[in-house]
């Protein structure tokens, strides 16, 4: 039905705002009372169960970035307890002894790695729903990670708001009427990380025009059109 959104919340908004204009005078637009008390019911319900597959997806992210730290925290020490264990194995003059008790194999001792590169060259878009899109250049080898953060335009602080093993993450928790959003982003592998990324400031224009601080920017459609330009 062209009438009504196309998305979930759009829809769900939808009756939100029009039960109370047509509970005012429902005979006056065909509609009973009893049937207003359905469709107020139905909506009430369908709120409930939006609002708790939200926060669902909320709780389901940020159990998520707990396994990610503590997996990052673990393979810290724990290749660092590795690499130990080499270097006293070759100064002892006695490596395979060492390396036999400790139960490690000689050719898989790990090597240091480098810090993870911070995130560059974003595009945002802003999509039907509200929801904005943020893609980047970066590298997902070794198990690498990234950590979005958001500030909005009425908060003084940025906040962990998810995060992604791929170069994209969609931000669907922006509120309504917000006029700015900030991000940056950070790099994590193993139990180091990349320090902040290049701010980028999405503008949320009146009737979903949106323009990037920096990054890639949009037209007044509030669609990119354009390639994402990914990294390999």
């Amino acid at each position: 039905m062209a009438e009504l959104p196309n998305d979930i919340l759009g829809k769900l908004e939808y009756f939100e705002q029009h039960i109370p204009i047509w509970a005012a005078d429902p005979a006056a637009i065909g509609l009973t009372a009893a049937q207003i008390a359905d469709i107020t019911s139905l909506t009430g319900a369908m709120r409930i169960s939006y609002n708790n597959a939200q926060a669902a997806r909320a709780d389901s992210k940020s159990k998520t970035v707990l396994q990610r730290e503590a997996l990052g925290s673990m393979l810290g020490l724990g290749t660092a307890l590795i690499a130990t264990i080499k270097a006293f194995a070759d100064a002892s003059g006695n490596g395979p002894a060492v390396f036999a008790a400790a139960q490690i194999d000689p050719a898989n001792t790990p090597a240091p790695t480098d810090p993870p590169v911070v995130a560059t060259d974003f595009i945002t878009s802003l999509k039907n729903s509200g929801a904005i899109e943020i893609a980047w250049k970066g590298t997902t080898a070794n198990g690498t990670y990234y950590t979005i953060h958001r500030k909005l335009d009425t908060e003084t602080d940025f906040s962990l708001i998810g995060n992604a093993s791929d170069r994209e993450f969609t931000d669907a928790t922006i509120p309504a009427g917000t006029p700015r959003a900030t991000y940056y982003l950070i790099t994590h592998r193993d139990n180091q990380n990349s320090g902040q990324s290049e701010h980028v400031t999405v503008n949320l224009g009146v009737g979903g025009g949106i323009g990037s601080g920096s990054g890639g920017g949009l037209g007044d459609t509030g669609e990119s059109s354009g390639s994402m330009g990914l990294a390999a």
